[in-house]
């Protein structure tokens, strides 16, 4: 067992994978995702372009210090001409989300706590959907 940001996990992997209802709608909603942190690591996402042809899905690993490489990532890609969505926990208080989040991403707050694979328990912070979309930024445009 690994205990780590997401709680206990009966893996011996601390990052957590995002809940299949959840990964399933994003799927409905945009397509074939490109994932640029897997939980078996393959690549290094934080260290290639990412895909313009298709949408980036991103729940990256919650460790102290990472995900504002993520977010910054998210941000330097969106401004490429990629379309991601990203999954957070939602602290809104941090400096990379009024940095690089609030005034460019779509926001989508998920009600309760998700239980990510691997972790026998619910989360213990909220989470939300970040949208980079250069398409579209703004829920209450026609």
């Amino acid at each position: 067992m690994t205990t780590g940001y997401y709680g206990t996990s009966i893996n011996s992997h601390p990052h957590g994978g995002t809940p299949k209802e959840l990964l399933n709608q994003i799927k409905i909603e945009y397509g074939e995702l490109f994932d640029p942190c897997p939980n078996d690591f393959q690549i290094d996402g934080l260290n290639i372009e990412w895909p313009l042809d298709k949408t980036v899905y991103v729940n990256p690993p919650y460790t102290r210090g990472e995900i504002s490489k993520w977010v910054k990532k998210c941000f330097d890609e969106y401004n490429r001409g990629v379309k991601i969505v990203l999954l957070i926990p939602s602290y809104t208080d941090t400096i990379y989300f009024h940095k690089y989040i609030y005034p460019y991403a779509q926001l989508r707050f998920i009600k309760g706590r998700l239980r990510f694979l691997g972790y026998q328990k619910k989360a213990s912070f909220p989470s939300m959907l970040c949208i980079f979309n250069q398409e579209k930024t703004d829920p209450m445009e026609g």
